[in-house]
């Protein structure tokens, strides 16, 4: 969910590859019905000539040279010119700035043929977006727009990664809804995800999702937009539909990354269903989507546990455990073994928990421990471990070995057990 400066580059990127405005910005076009139209100098068109056949032979230094040789005198002769050669510059990396020079002269001299002039308006601002000068790109975009009396949903889409990477994003959705009306019958994500985009950094979560609801509709089979509207589910505290969506995006093979699985796997927790928490963890944990870490073991594990299959649970804590020698979670696999009167393996996690210096829980370690021994019928070993349970510094253990110190003697005598 981490929008700003990938998402802005991203939207550029899909944009470059293919202040509130207002309506009017768009709808008014200039009349170039009276626009005068001129032609070459015979001079100038000769050499002009030259170069083109020059360039058309992918002599492309060679027509440089000699476009920049030619010095024309008429204004008609120079915008040409300026054009041509803000094309030429153009074609070549990294020589951005300098189409930008030319192009902008021509642009500037409006004296160029109506067609012309609005193909270098145009030029010029997709080379400023080009070189991140995004506010004079917006204002060469209107003035094509209003030249021209053209709509085209690419414009406004360039507009719409402008004011994105300017963070005016109050000022995306007009030119964004301009580019979806005008692909309404054969609509782009593009759009959509500007609008999504501007919304999350506006801090407009609603709106997000009222966005990208209507991307699930129209996109259906766009892996990317299910688990985007679950985690904006998230954002918005609406569960239960988090829930529903990432659900359905997991069956229809959408959850492609880590931490999709994850989420899932904590909104099966949060709605109380934590055994298919438990599953979804375990299955991608083998497929190797999930590292096996102690991280990721102890996840599983507190799933299992709060799906009340505590076998299951001491296992994964096990395993957790041993990653690092971690005495709380060896405690906790023996806790479960106990209840489940697995008293061998009980023993072990105990004896393993107790080796870890900082376990927090160790008076109660050793109280169970000898539980643990009694049960396995170990009486002497229990009787001596609870003894060191009753100089516990927990007073409640301390007072319960006590009790236990003679109901272990009492037991050993009755069955005739020498302790």
């Amino acid at each position: 969910m981490k929008y700003s400066t990938k998402l802005t580059t991203i939207l550029l990127s899909a944009v470059l590859s293919a202040s509130f405005v207002s309506q009017s910005a768009f709808a008014f076009a200039t009349d170039n019905s009276k626009r005068k139209t001129y032609t070459l100098t015979e001079k100038v068109g000769k050499k002009v000539s030259k170069v083109y056949d020059l360039y058309s032979a992918d002599k492309i230094d060679e027509a440089l040279v000699l476009a920049l040789t030619i010095k024309p005198k008429k204004a008609y002769d120079k915008a040409y010119m300026a054009k041509f050669l803000g094309g030429m510059y153009a074609s070549q990396s990294g020589k951005g700035l300098e189409a930008i020079k030319y192009t902008k002269i021509a642009v500037d001299a409006d004296i160029l043929s109506t067609t012309e002039h609005g193909s270098s308006i145009r030029t010029l601002a997709d080379l400023q977006m080009q070189e991140k000068q995004y506010a004079k790109a917006v204002q060469n975009y209107k003035s094509w727009i209003e030249f021209t009396g053209k709509e085209d949903a690419n414009v406004y889409i360039r507009m719409g990664a402008a004011y994105m990477a300017l963070k005016q994003y109050s000022n995306v959705t007009a030119p964004a809804d301009k580019a979806i009306a005008l692909q309404a019958s054969e609509p782009k994500e593009t759009p959509f995800r500007l609008k999504l985009g501007a919304y999350y950094e506006d801090k407009k979560p609603k709106k997000a999702i009222g966005v990208l609801e209507t991307m699930v509709e129209l996109f259906p089979n766009e892996p990317r937009n299910w688990p985007q509207l679950g985690q904006f589910y998230m954002l918005d505290e609406q569960y239960d539909r988090a829930l529903e969506t990432m659900h359905i995006a997991y069956i229809n093979g959408f959850l492609t990354k880590k931490s999709h699985i994850l989420v899932l796997a904590q909104l099966y927790t949060n709605n109380d269903i934590p055994y298919r928490s438990a599953k979804l963890l375990e299955k991608h944990l083998k497929s190797g989507m999930i590292e096996r870490d102690e991280k990721m073991l102890r996840l599983i594990a507190s799933s299992w546990h709060q799906a009340k299959e505590l076998k299951l649970a001491g296992k994964y804590y096990g395993e957790a455990a041993a990653i690092d020698n971690n005495g709380e979670l060896y405690f906790k696999q023996g806790t479960l073994a106990f209840e489940l009167q697995r008293n061998r393996e009980a023993i072990k996690a105990f004896k393993l928990a107790l080796k870890d210096k900082s376990l927090k829980n160790a008076d109660s370690a050793v109280f169970t421990l000898a539980q643990a021994y009694f049960y396995n019928g170990q009486y002497k070993t229990a009787l001596n471990t609870m003894k060191t349970a009753k100089n516990s510094k927990t007073s409640s253990v301390a007072k319960n070995a006590k009790v236990w110190i003679k109901y272990i003697t009492d037991t050993a005598k009755r069955r005739n057990v020498n302790i």
